[in-house]
């Protein structure tokens, strides 16, 4: 495994198809972007963020592994001003899900097919995915990972031009597959108990949020149905 990298990290590094052009959006220390370049996983990369000092130091960190050639820096908000030519990779990873929206609805080229989109949404997973399929994209898979011991999932998506509808439970679950190991069995378990705990409180504020509830709970018996209601 790469140096410098984090469970997050090396999940997106393991998960990244081999590509032309990767442009890591909030690049950070640039560990990440700097491995996938080194492994040979991408032939060129972007390094991205809003702030000039992370860039700062994706830079020094490419120059200690003399990557300088093959890597742009670029201190700009999410994708802004980067050109989709040969952009075959674009994780965003580390953000709230809204902020990786945000980030996916303000570039001109998000619909541009041959893109596979690498995403590790820190908060409001279920609304990211609910966007992406309502905006032609498929979730093609979805591995999860434990950092800080927090478990984290991570997404590839890619455009299709095709919408489509899911049921709530998979808005909160997407394609993760609990039995595929230990971290996605800790995801959905972790889902199904915070969906149960709001359920629970929506019950306690009177019969209006009754309806709500049972939506909530009925996705939680989807997600995890051995967890205790």
């Amino acid at each position: 495994m790469p140096q410098n990298l984090d469970p997050r990290l090396a999940l997106l590094f393991e998960m990244t198809p081999a590509c032309h052009t990767a442009a890591d959006i909030g690049t950070d220390h640039g560990y990440l972007i700097c491995a996938l370049v080194e492994q040979g996983k991408a032939q060129h990369g972007i390094a991205a963020d809003i702030n000039p000092m992370p860039l700062k130091k994706a830079r020094q960190e490419a120059a200690s592994r003399g990557l300088n050639q093959q890597l742009d820096f670029r201190l700009t908000d999410g994708l802004s001003g980067i050109p989709p030519e040969n952009l075959e990779a674009v994780v965003i990873a580390g953000m709230g899900g809204e902020t990786i929206i945000h980030i996916m609805e303000s570039w001109p080229h998000t619909k541009q097919t041959g893109i596979a989109w690498l995403l590790q949404p820190m908060t409001k997973a279920e609304r990211l995915r609910n966007w992406l399929w309502q905006n032609g994209f498929v979730i093609r898979r979805e591995r999860c990972c434990t950092a800080a011991g927090r478990v984290y999932s991570v997404m590839e998506a890619a455009y299709t031009g095709e919408a489509s509808l899911h049921p709530l439970w998979e808005h909160y679950l997407g394609a993760v597959r609990p039995e595929e190991d230990e971290h996605c069995r800790r995801y959905a378990q972790r889902l199904g108990t915070e969906l149960r705990k709001i359920a629970a409180g929506l019950r306690s504020t009177g019969a209006a949020a009754i309806p709500r509830a049972e939506e909530l709970e009925a996705a939680a018996e989807q997600i995890c149905p051995t967890l205790p209601k």
